[in-house]
């Protein structure tokens, strides 16, 4: 095991983040490794892969899964308490003892637990009823097969896409009725200074990269605009991909869409 390094990353060592094109928890990752200037080999995934073969390569079934040397990691909360004890500076979390390291703890807790499951949901809606945007969240992601292989299986791959993540129309219509509110508690941490801070602690990255992945979908992005949540976009680099507007009905997204 690697101990606490107080500067920079410590060498030499081998970090392999098993990631996957569009996902937003392997965005809070790469996040926190770019923050602290952490070097390491990306390996990018087909979607649903990580089922088959993560069990074998890093120890689990979802991403992001991370391999340090011999050490097997699997989830975002995971890896950040990780990183944190390779590089202890910038530090993701509030000192030992801060009354503030609790709250942004939980704050952490709700983003991973809740609030990351709702632009999964509401994206993989959307890919069903345009299956052709999937390919513009690649990005520069190295896939194992060709693009123009894998562009006939969209429509498939959104469809088992979906059934994985129990995504349906009532459950992003729900979703999107509940957006609001949860913005609201995001805008409210804010203002209060738990998040937003000019040097992002975990709560930041793991909810800001939900933010990021919900103002890539055209038809969502007018409800977030112009509130403070949207700022936390600003600890991470453009997104690359989007769902071009008409992809969700209209009337699942209140007058704020239509303004």
């Amino acid at each position: 095991m690697l101990e606490t390094n107080g500067g920079k990353a410590p060498g030499p060592m081998t970090l392999k983040l098993y990631s996957q094109p569009g996902s937003h928890p392997c965005a809070t990752v790469e996040a926190g490794l770019a923050l602290k200037e952490i070097d390491y080999e990306r390996v990018d995934l087909l979607p649903l892969s990580q089922v088959l073969i993560g069990r074998l390569r890093y120890g689990g079934a979802t991403v992001p899964g991370m391999r340090l040397d011999g050490e097997r990691i699997v989830g975002s909360r995971r890896i950040m308490r990780r990183l944190d004890l390779l590089v202890a500076e910038p530090a993701l979390l509030p000192a030992a003892g801060d009354p503030l390291l609790e709250p942004v703890l939980e704050a952490e807790r709700w983003g991973d637990e809740v609030f990351q499951g709702v632009p999964r949901r509401i994206i993989d809606v959307a890919f069903l009823r345009r299956p052709a945007a999937m390919e513009s969240y690649a990005g520069d992601a190295k896939l194992p097969l060709p693009r123009a292989l894998l562009r006939p299986g969209l429509p498939l791959t959104a469809r088992m896409m979906a059934s994985w993540n129990k995504a349906r129309d009532e459950s992003a219509r729900a979703d999107l009725d509940a957006l609001p509110g949860q913005l609201d508690r995001i805008d409210s941490w804010i203002s209060d200074g738990l998040l937003g801070g000019d040097q992002p602690n975990a709560a930041d990255l793991q909810i800001g990269s939900s933010i990021r992945l919900l103002m890539s979908i055209a038809d969502v992005r007018p409800l977030i605009e112009g509130r403070p949540a949207a700022r936390l976009t600003r600890y991470f680099p453009p997104m690359v991909g989007e769902v071009e507007s008409g992809a969700l009905p209209g009337e699942w997204l209140g007058p704020a869409a239509s303004a």
